[in-house]
Formats: C-alpha cells, structure tokens, sequence
C-alpha cells in the first residue's frame, strides 16, 4: 500500500530506538551506582527484602559498637578490681606481720596507719571509678547491654559493690581469741578472777599468754608440767567446778590452750540463775550446749568461771580461776555486730587474727568478682566474634540482592547501544522510503 500519511516502517524504527535507549540509560544507571535495584519499579521483591536485611544488618553493626562499649566498662571496673586486690595482699600482709609477739604497740599503731589509708584508698575507688561518668564499683550497677539486632539478644552486667563496708561481712569468725580487759580482776584466783573478753565465733581459744603474773611465775620455774580442768563438784573449794562451766571447754595439757569446741551464740535462750545468791548471773551449760548467752538481752556480758590447775613435775599444783566475758552480740545493746573488711584492726595479736581471716574472705569476694567479669568480657568478645560473620554474611546477602552484575549489564549496554543505532539508521531508512511516491506527483 502506497500512503505517506503513515510511514508503518518509521514507526516500527521509533518505538524500537525508544526502548532501546531506555534499556541503555537503566543499563548506565546501574553500572554508574553498582546497584541492580536503584528503585522499586527496578525489582518491587527484591527491594522489600533487601530493606529488611539492611535494617538487620545496621542494628548488627550497632550491636557489635554495644558489645565495645561493654568490654570498655567491664575493663574498666576489673582495672579497680585489681587494684583493690593489690591492697587487700597488702594489709593482709601487715595483718600476718602484726600477728608476730615481736611488736610494741606503737609498732602496731604505725602499722594501723597504713591499714587505715589503704582501707580509705579503697573506698574511694569503689565510690569514683567510672565509665562514661557511669559508677561501677558501688554497687548500683546492674543493666543489660544489648548484645543483639533482635530485643531477646541481651546480656545482663551487675557489678557488686566492692566498699569495705559490704566486703568480707563475717557474723562469727572461726576462731577467736581471748584477750585481758583493761579492767577487772586479774589475781587469777577464785575471788579475784582473769577477766577477759572475746567477740562471737566458732570456736573460742585461751591461751596461758593472758594467765596471771603468778601463774607465770610458777609456770616459768618448771613448765614440763600438765595442765587440767576440775570437774564440777558440790561446792568450791578453790580445785572443783560447782557450776560446771568446765564442761564447755577442753584443755591440752600440754600447752595450756583452752578450747570451746561449741559455736558462740548470743542470741540463744538459755536460763541464767543467780544460783550462789551473790547477785551474779550464771548458766547450767553443760557439754553440747551453746555459751555465751544473754537470755534477758540487756547488754550485760556473760561469763563463766573457768577453773585450770597447773601440776609442775614435782607435784605442786597452781589454780587459775578465769572468768571469761563474752560480749553480747545484739546491735540494740551496743554489742559487736559481726564485721567487715572496715572493721579490721592490727593493734593487737588477737585483732589481727581475726583479721586475717576478714582480708582471706575479701580476696576471695573480689576475685570471684574478677573472674565474673572476666567471663563477661569474654561473653561479650565471642558475642562480637559472632555478630561480625553474621554481619559479613549479611552484607554478602544484600549484595546478592541489589548489587549489579557489571558483567551482564555491560554486555547489555553494548548490545542496546547497537540496537539504539540500528533503529536510527531503520528510522532513516523508512523515512527515505517514502520519497518515491513523489515521483508520482511529478
């Protein structure tokens, strides 16, 4: 069909030089981003899935920055940790040092000052270590790191307070040692008997050091001899035990040392009499009974009346009358409370016993409380270990997605240009072919 008005072949040649350079400008649009998706129309699917492994791997990326952070704090407060370790070997070691009878008091007061600023030291670090002006070791700490993209993905962190005052609480120490008070009877008789003291415990030891001076005396010109407990009787007479409070006790006859092998409660009920009509209070403890009580919880001290006979090897004999003053343990009578590791003192043998048992307790509490964040460290570094091959993988999987194939896209570039130019000059033709129906014209 000879027509001009519509040249069928020109716009055969138009629509395919159109879609070619459609093809070619998608084509430079990928290879110019890399991206095969650089919009939905590009791959609708493609594009909703990609928008979700991108939101999961951005909050991977941030969780790994959280998991940092939490090593940093934990880092942090292990380096206090540590520090506090170093001064808690420290007055230990002062603590076995004092325990030495070698010491004057002064000696003891210079090793006090010591203990005193290392146990302020410590305080203060407790109190000021911090990260991200965030308190770490006064025991307020307790949170979750988000360890993860998803909300279930979290790791709890509480740091324990490592202040004196919450370290190494010991309500009864293991053993304890007498001392002499200040005050008191000290002829060691049975009208004037030893007055001594010690705080709740275990097991309470008296050695022959807080003994008479006429005790010593006799003791020194033989000490080969044996030592011995009387067993109650009716009625004193200066060898027996009446009120047979010597079967709370043993004796080595060797040393001297007497030993209650029964714990010290003072908070028990046992019934106190004034069964000599002097006005004393005394108890019926017999042996697998506790000691020490004060039943009517007044504050006053309990005592027993221990009675040891020394026998030298001639026969001859001593006996040592000791009335032993168990302080009252009940915080609303003013008694001993227990202690911590501010409570320790080096002033004395007895004290830095007791001691040493307190600073035992505190090493132990704050290692355990190093090794805890030690593992929490290492928690936090496989966790990270683990969230980067989830973030790579991630990342590879995005890229599967929306990354462009330069390969392909580059072929295809070529062969839309070709096509582009292949079209034109088809346009150029079809528009040439019309020219002969001019010749009719003429």
């Amino acid at each position: 069909m000879t027509v001009i008005n519509t040249n069928v072949g020109a716009l055969m040649a138009r629509t395919y030089a159109s879609k070619a350079a459609q093809q070619t400008e998608t084509s430079m649009e990928r290879l110019s981003s890399g991206l095969r998706i650089n919009g939905s129309a590009d791959d609708a699917a493609g594009m909703a899935v990609a928008n979700k492994m991108r939101s999961q791997l951005n909050g991977i990326k941030m969780a790994i920055r959280n998991s940092q952070d939490g090593i940093s704090l934990v880092q942090t407060a292990e380096s206090g940790m540590s520090e506090i370790s170093n001064m808690i070997l420290r007055m230990r070691e002062l603590a076995v040092q004092m325990e030495n009878g070698i010491y004057t008091s002064k000696d003891r007061d210079n090793a006090q000052l010591e203990v005193n600023a290392l146990l302020a030291e410590i305080d203060k670090i407790a109190a000021n270590t911090r990260f991200n002006d965030v308190a770490v070791l006064d025991g307020t700490y307790d949170q979750t790191i988000r360890a993860g993209n998803t909300n279930a993905e979290t790791i709890r962190v509480a740091i324990n307070s490592v202040a004196t005052a919450a370290t190494a609480e010991i309500e009864a120490h293991a053993v304890e040692k007498a001392v002499r008070t200040s005050s008191g009877g000290t002829a060691g008789t049975e009208a004037d008997p030893l007055d001594l003291t010690v705080k709740e415990g275990a097991v309470v030891n008296i050695d022959t050091s807080v003994f008479s001076d006429t005790f010593k005396e006799f003791f020194k010109a033989d000490s080969l001899g044996t030592f011995s407990m009387a067993a109650g009787s009716a009625e004193g007479d200066g060898t027996a035990d009446p009120d047979d409070d010597n079967a709370a006790f043993t004796i080595d006859a060797k040393t001297g040392v007497i030993t209650s092998a029964y714990v010290m409660d003072y908070e028990s009920s046992i019934a106190w009499t004034d069964s000599d009509d002097d006005g004393t209070l005394t108890d019926d403890v017999t042996a697998g009974g506790t000691i020490g009580s004060n039943s009517e919880d007044d504050g006053a001290d309990s005592a027993f009346d221990i009675q040891v006979t020394y026998t030298n090897r001639d026969g001859d004999t001593h006996v040592e009358t000791i009335e032993l003053i168990l302080a009252d343990n009940d915080a609303g009578d003013g008694g001993e409370t227990g202690s911590q590791l501010d409570d320790i003192k080096v002033e004395s043998q007895a004290e830095a016993t007791r001691a040493i048992e307190t600073l035992d307790l505190a090493l132990e509490e704050v290692s355990s409380a190093q090794a805890k964040l030690g593992a929490i460290q290492n928690r936090l570094q496989h966790n990270i270990d683990n969230l980067s091959k989830g973030a790579m993988l991630t990342e590879q999987a995005v890229g599967r997605v929306v990354d462009a194939d330069f390969a392909s896209e580059t072929s295809n570039l070529s062969k839309q240009q070709i096509l582009n130019q292949a079209a034109t000059a088809m346009l150029a033709q079809a528009n040439q072919s019309k020219q002969s129906v001019l010749s009719l014209l003429q």
